[in-house]
């Protein structure tokens, strides 16, 4: 290992280009590099106090606070440790770097793997950049920075399986695209972090072929609604009725605002919403018609013991009620007995539980939200699949004593629902069994993977499924700002047009300042439009002709001098030939 000077600089320009890009009037714009937090091997935290790398190539690690710049030869392992707020590196048993401020940067030829570090059964491997930045006097940060595409890769593999084809996949490398480029403040180091909490990243190795393919037959399209990138949402398996995100993420909270394109649908055209308890339990005790029909959790049933669920409940009860999603809240100072009734209070389009009441002897509580409710009702400390459920009791018989039966049916069981007990038989309060019954895995909020997967074994294309499950959304790319710039630095888009494509490209410019001329090309075909005299807000042009199967590109010129003081901004709009 040694110290050199090369790539030093054009680390730091690329590294500082990528932070000016991330703020300033770049932010609202489609990422182009993303910066993703590397958690440990069981998901548990994203701070490290310790980490060993290794590279199958030479590799480089820099220390930016010092432009200090060491080579790292081909399956040497490197181990990093950090304390007060400094870094050492060591390579076997000598040190190589100590006291470096950092961040610290590795920059592989192809890929970095973290040793002890495996995803999937395999060991984790990483492209782009590895940067190592302190959180606290102890711990650090391990930061994937790399391109988008390459990011979506390691994404779209191990959010759906890749059996469920080529039009889901796609489906869901837009959605992952969209979610990817969400405005956040979530995170000091990062943009996104590489678990289920954002979206599920691998790396390299967990990469395949029809997935690959899926993001880049995708390339530069997002799922847009009046112009916007939505908030893509998905989970595994909606159940046959999606719904609301108001329902799901705004309950009771007046504060947060619906999201006209997260609203409830149903598979079946012929099905309605769920309005009463009974519409609830004839819908999820069948497997009616629905996309999402495939999905092993499309139908469940779980069941406990009564004395069992009391002791989930007293510990679920007790963490959920310093989430602030239990009334009255309880502190766990005495334990809760006697369990006597669940009952759901309030529900959503999809018969999604919104509000539940839990009643014991000794205190009856009120758990709010799908989550919270999710969470109280554990089994074998898995947390509900869904809130799509309805609630039966199986009870005690009385004391013998007590029973009024008629002599001749002394035989018959004496257990059965609680809907179902017979009037002649009197059974005590208690239950001895709780079951409910549901459907679906997830929020059930936006996309169904299952369900997306089901629509392409039909022969669904991509844009059909995001529409079914994202209403009223088009399909383009993410608007770019055109501004005057002394340095000639170009605006381009790239985006992917399937071979054989049916749809027509619309080019939009939103030119509301009135600049005077633009200048842009597509596909090498030039164009620079008189603006004077024009009058319009938005100029919209079929540019269908001019583009070709595969990646297309569009650049715009910085606007002129005399335009100095305005912009414009444009995107490309897929839509349906009538």
């Amino acid at each position: 290992m040694k110290f050199t000077s090369r790539g030093i600089l054009k680390l730091l320009f690329c590294l500082l280009f990528f932070v000016l890009a991330q703020g300033g009037v770049f932010s609202q714009e489609e990422k182009t590099t993303i910066r993703v937090g590397l958690s440990n091997q069981g998901f548990s935290t994203f701070e490290h106090k310790s980490a060993s790398f290794v590279s199958p190539d030479v590799a480089s690690l820099s220390d930016l606070a010092s432009n200090t710049q060491l080579e790292i030869s081909p399956d040497e392992v490197i181990d990093v440790k950090i304390e007060k707020g400094l870094f050492s590196v060591s390579s076997g048993d000598k040190t190589i770097l100590e006291e470096a401020k950092g961040p610290l940067v590795i920059t592989p030829k192809e890929k970095t793997g973290i040793v002890n570090l495996n995803r999937k059964g395999t060991p984790a491997y990483y492209s782009g950049l590895i940067e190592l930045k302190s959180v606290k006097e102890n711990t650090f940060n391990i930061i994937n920075v790399l391109d988008m595409q390459t990011y979506l890769k390691g994404v779209v593999p191990n959010e759906m399986p890749v059996s469920f084809g080529l039009e889901a996949l796609k489906a869901q490398a837009v959605a992952a695209r969209n979610y990817a480029n969400r405005p956040q403040n979530v995170y000091k180091n990062y943009d996104i972090c590489d678990s289920t909490a954002c979206q599920v990243y691998y790396g390299i190795n967990s990469q395949k072929e029809i997935s690959d393919r899926a993001v880049d037959e995708t390339k530069g399209i997002f799922a847009l609604y009046e112009n916007e990138p939505i908030l893509a949402l998905y989970s595994s398996t909606a159940g046959g009725i999606t719904e609301d995100w108001k329902n799901v993420y705004g309950y009771n909270n007046p504060s947060i605002q619906p999201k006209p394109y997260l609203v409830s649908v149903c598979d079946d055209k012929n099905q309605k919403f769920l309005k009463t308890e009974d519409e609830v339990r004839e819908f999820y005790s069948n497997k009616t018609l629905s996309y999402d029909v495939k999905s092993p959790r499309y139908r469940w049933l779980v069941e406990w013991e009564t004395p069992e669920l009391e002791e989930v409940l007293n510990k679920t009860l007790l963490e959920q009620s310093k989430a602030g999603l239990v009334e009255p809240k309880f502190d766990g100072s005495f334990v809760l007995e006697g369990l006597e009734d669940i009952k759901v209070l309030k529900r959503g389009n999809s018969g999604k539980a919104l509000e539940i009441e839990i009643v014991f002897k000794n205190g009856t509580y009120k758990v709010k939200r799908e989550l919270g409710i999710r969470r109280v009702l554990k089994k074998n400390n898995a947390m509900l699949a869904s809130a799509n459920f309805f609630v039966d009791k199986e009870l005690k018989p009385a004391k013998k004593d007590n029973l009024e039966i008629p002599d001749d049916s002394k035989s018959e069981a004496v257990f059965s629902f609680e809907k179902l007990i017979s009037p002649m038989v009197k059974h005590s309060k208690s239950p001895q069994k709780f079951i409910i019954t549901g459907g679906g895995f997830g929020h059930g909020v936006g996309m169904s993977q299952y369900g997306a997967g089901y629509m392409a074994s039909l022969g669904k294309k991509y844009d059909e499924i995001l529409k079914h499950y994202y209403s009223s959304i088009t399909l383009g790319t993410m608007h770019k700002e055109v501004a005057y710039n002394p340095y000639q630095i170009q605006y381009k888009s790239e985006f992917y047009r399937p071979k054989n494509s049916k749809q027509k490209y619309i080019l939009k410019v939103s030119n509301p300042k009135r600049v005077s001329t633009i200048k842009f090309s597509i596909n090498s075909h030039n164009f620079n439009p008189d603006m004077t005299g024009y009058s319009a807000k938005v100029l919209g042009m079929d540019i269908t002709k001019y583009l070709k199967d595969g990646v297309n590109t569009v650049i715009f010129e910085p606007l002129d001098a005399k335009d100095k003081s305005k912009t414009l901004t444009y995107q490309i709009e897929v839509i349906n030939r009538e």
